[in-house]
């Protein structure tokens, strides 16, 4: 045989195999009707874990299992969609079960104002996501003692309803409660509704206004004299993660009516510690135009606070 026919026949059994190592060999007829099987539920997760057991039994057959695999699952994501798409929830009506997301602080705080003093206290602040629906609960008690007497008794709540029209706007309905022995109000009962809009979404940085009309209820402590009037409510909330486990938030609102408004301007910064619990520091400014007789205009609130994420 000529030298160059012994080279011919010493290169064919690597570019046989090469060509092999091209083409995953052809998998076993059970294995492609388990994953065809597989296939028929829909279910991404489902093809992949029927391709994870195969490969285990035929590893020999693993790329031709792979290949399989990633067309089957790409056939089943919508044109113009990753396979990586979640298929929506079920259920997701305004009753539907969903986690709340959401934090809850235990605070050490220092008031001026109608009460000044030393004092603790507890805030929960807590959404859940149903479809269009978006429910959120906010709740607040601060409490002082100065020589066995009361300097300082706060506490209210309030629940939003949210119904999202597209991807940023959204109606609302708010009902909230609040009441403070030293602000010269026995309470204040809100009910309103209104429109939202996110001017800014995403998971580093959003803003949105909130504003509509709404009637407020405020029996004054003296003279028991009822101060019920028509209300507009605005409200801004912006939220700022400067940095992995640091964030910045400012919440403004306002609240109208005809004998008295009510301003109200929160500024914190969280930072986390480990995963899930936070320290934080934040500063909050109350001012009343008008109110009661004998009363301070405004009330400054710090907190140094421990907070829990869920």
């Amino acid at each position: 045989m000529s030298p160059r026919c012994l080279a011919g026949a010493a290169l064919a059994p690597a570019f046989v195999s090469f060509a092999a190592a091209e083409e995953p060999a052809e998998m076993p007829d059970i294995a492609a009707a388990m994953l065809e099987a597989a296939a028929e539920s829909g279910e991404a997760a489902e093809i992949a874990a029927v391709a994870k057991a195969l490969k285990a039994v035929f590893p020999d057959y693993a790329d031709a299992v792979d290949a399989s695999t990633q067309t089957r699952i790409a056939a089943l994501a919508p044109e113009g969609e990753t396979e990586e798409a979640e298929p929506e929830p079920a259920g997701g009506g305004l009753l539907a079960v969903k986690p709340w997301k959401g934090k809850i602080s235990a605070s050490a705080v220092m008031s001026s104002g109608n009460s000044e003093n030393a004092a603790v206290g507890v805030l929960v602040d807590a959404a859940r996501t149903a479809g269009d629906f978006k429910h959120n609960i906010k709740a607040y008690f601060d409490y002082g003692e100065s020589d066995n007497v009361t300097s300082q008794k706060r506490w209210g709540a309030a629940y939003k309803l949210d119904y999202n029209f597209g991807e940023r706007t959204y109606a609302y309905g708010r009902l909230a409660y609040d009441e403070d022995d030293f602000s010269g109000f026995d309470y204040r009962l809100f009910a309103g509704a209104g429109l939202g809009h996110y001017f800014a979404k995403s998971d580093e940085f959003s803003w949105k206004i909130e504003g509509g009309p709404g009637y407020r209820y405020s029996p004054i402590d003296d003279t028991r004299e009822l101060d019920n009037q028509f209300a507009l409510y605005a409200a801004s909330e912006l939220d700022w993660l400067i940095r992995e486990g640091v964030t910045f938030e400012q919440d403004f609102n306002t609240t109208w009516t005809s004998p008295t408004t009510s301003f109200q301007s929160i500024t914190a910064l969280t930072t986390e510690v480990w995963d899930g619990v936070s320290t934080g520091i934040s500063f909050e400014y109350r001012y009343e135009t008008d109110p009661p007789l004998g009363r301070e205009k405004t009330d400054t609130i710090a907190r140094a606070s421990l907070i829990y994420g869920f």
